[in-house]
């Protein structure tokens, strides 16, 4: 009924009347001797004891969950579909060759993956869209747990031929501020950043031509000559292994590092499936530190 918020729906998941779950919720909090929900207006308000309660309950399930899958082991048949968020080229880069291997093991697992920035999976993972994410550097909302597991490192980017018409690169703001840029969002935030990291300031003027939010349409603007931008060190290094021509600016000479963190919330069950998905893909970062 926690999850629900509704005594109507809570009763049809449970197969039992609403009568029946009302005279639990009762019996339950005059045994405890607190309130587990307001009624306001015909709608079920979990009180802050009942946060708690639930939270405490969830953790203890989940781990008692994931204590008989390990005792059993092999004898579990892992099924159904786990939801998952991820920035585009991380999750192409990793997280969905990674999805194929435990796939062999379990293959009646199936997957959703939506792909977009750290903002969208803040509010898809609050509505319970997700079962969990891959996000970047964001501030999530406080009742999402989050836990860094990578550390991506964020190049910029150019065609040599621009360094032709430019000059030799010179670690200036006057030299990046006469440069033509791509980037994934407005008010360009990562090329900020990266500013922000190498040269200790937020306030070039950048000349951004284009606007997208795709790693491989700003690959493509970046080796077609038409202007620098922001890859993350592994794609750059896959289209330098591929031919394609990318000088990477040295900057600083101290790495920019976008981290990236597994959300989720903590309150929310979390299927046999889903857990096992989710261990599987902490047990491999755990490996890269």
């Amino acid at each position: 009924m926690y999850r629900r918020k509704s005594m109507t729906e809570a009763a049809q998941e449970l197969h039992l009347t609403q009568s029946g779950i009302s005279q639990h919720i009762k019996a339950l909090e005059d045994t405890l001797e607190i309130k587990l929900f307001d009624r306001l207006h015909l709608k079920l308000i979990p009180t802050e004891a009942s946060h708690q309660l639930f939270e405490v309950c969830t953790k203890n399930f989940q781990n008692l969950e994931h204590t008989l899958m390990e005792i059993r082991g092999d004898k579990i048949q892992l099924a159904g579909t786990v939801v998952i968020g991820t920035p585009i080229e991380f999750g192409n880069s990793f997280i969905v060759p990674l999805l194929s291997q435990f796939s062999k093991k379990y293959p009646k697992v199936k997957f959703k993956l939506k792909l977009g920035f750290a903002s969208a999976m803040n509010e898809r993972l609050l509505t319970g869209d997700l079962d969990f994410a891959f996000v970047d550097a964001y501030k999530m909302d406080r009742r999402i747990t989050v836990q860094k597991v990578y550390d991506e490192i964020l190049e910029l980017c150019v065609h040599p031929q621009i360094l032709k018409q430019k000059g030799s690169p010179k670690h200036t703001a006057k030299y990046y501020e006469n440069l033509e840029y791509v980037e994934y969002q407005e008010g360009e935030p990562i090329l900020r950043m990266w500013c922000a990291h190498h040269l200790k300031t937020k306030h070039l003027r950048l000349n951004v031509k284009a606007t997208l939010m795709d790693v491989h349409g700003v690959a493509s603007f970046i080796t077609a000559g038409f202007a620098a931008g922001i890859l993350p060190r592994h794609f750059a290094e896959k289209l330098q292994k591929q031919g394609h021509k990318i000088y990477c600016f040295k900057g600083s000479g101290v790495p920019l590092k976008n981290a990236i963190s597994v959300a989720y919330l903590s309150q929310k069950s979390h299927s046999k499936s889903t857990q096992a998905v989710l261990d599987f893909l902490l047990k491999y970062f755990k490996k890269q530190d």
